[in-house]
């Protein structure tokens, strides 16, 4: 078990961000999956202890996830504030000092940030930009990193390499992806469905491996494929749902949706 979350809440503003949330994650490469307002934003952030919880109780590899220290536990977040002079390689190179392994030559190789590696982070374009942020959890080889909307502002070529680095590294790294979109959902290991704070699915194992992806079509001829984020956004801004094909998983997240 990688991850074991036990009536988590957190309460912003007297809104319910997470209530009462339990779910639990194997070992390999998970995903957190949820619109805008599900509570995706508020879990990372209390895994990253930015922020603290009301009540509930997060337990990773059997410890409280507190417990960890910071070269067992990556992060890459969607919004980064990051210094425009700061060079890939020499950042990539630190990050891998500071967590007593620095294994950043490989983690460029791998995330194929060779071409990039003396350009400063404002010569970025926005998908180098989202893969090096992506790349930096993962130096020094933590026990697990969690990856907000890593697949923001990048193409799919990116979002390809990306997710075949993860497949690469699932037995040497845990990765929980939190995000809106989803990818080779039959080759990872866990998904959870998160509601307007609340778990509404989760599939471990075989359960989630007999499962596929969905594609949702809308009357205009608007095709979306793997997009919960972006059927919600269709159907609230009045357009008609058509159809959603094939059967299976497509149909287990709507009707929860």
């Amino acid at each position: 078990m990688l991850l074991e979350c036990s009536n988590l809440s957190k309460s912003c503003d007297n809104v319910k961000a997470l209530d009462g949330v339990s779910f639990a994650l194997d070992k390999g490469i998970s995903f957190i999956l949820g619109p805008n307002g599900s509570g995706k934003t508020t879990f990372i952030k209390i895994m990253s202890n930015l922020i603290k919880p009301d009540s509930g109780d997060v337990r990773i590899l059997g410890r409280p996830y507190l417990d960890l220290k910071p070269g067992e536990i990556g992060f890459a977040f969607e919004k980064t504030v990051f210094p425009r002079f700061v060079k890939v390689g020499d950042y990539l190179h630190a990050v891998g000092e500071i967590r007593g392994n620095d294994n950043s030559d490989e983690i460029i190789s791998l995330f194929q940030l060779e071409k990039v590696r003396e350009k400063r982070f404002s010569e970025l374009s926005q998908g180098y930009k989202r893969r090096f942020l992506v790349a930096s959890a993962f130096v020094g080889f933590p026990k697990v990193v969690f990856l907000d909307e890593p697949f923001s502002n990048v193409d799919i070529t990116a979002r390809k390499i990306m997710m075949e680095v993860f497949m690469e590294l699932r037995h040497r790294v845990n990765v929980v992806i939190v995000s809106h979109v989803f990818t080779n959902v039959e080759r990872i290991d866990s998904l959870v469905l998160l509601r307007s704070g609340r778990v509404i699915g989760n599939l471990r194992g075989d359960d989630l491996r007999g499962m596929n992806g969905f594609r949702a079509s809308f009357d205009d001829g608007t095709v979306v494929i793997n997009d919960v984020e972006k059927i919600n956004e269709l159907i609230l801004g009045g357009k008609r749902l058509v159809s959603i094909e094939p059967v299976s998983l497509e149909s287990w997240l709507m009707e929860r949706f």
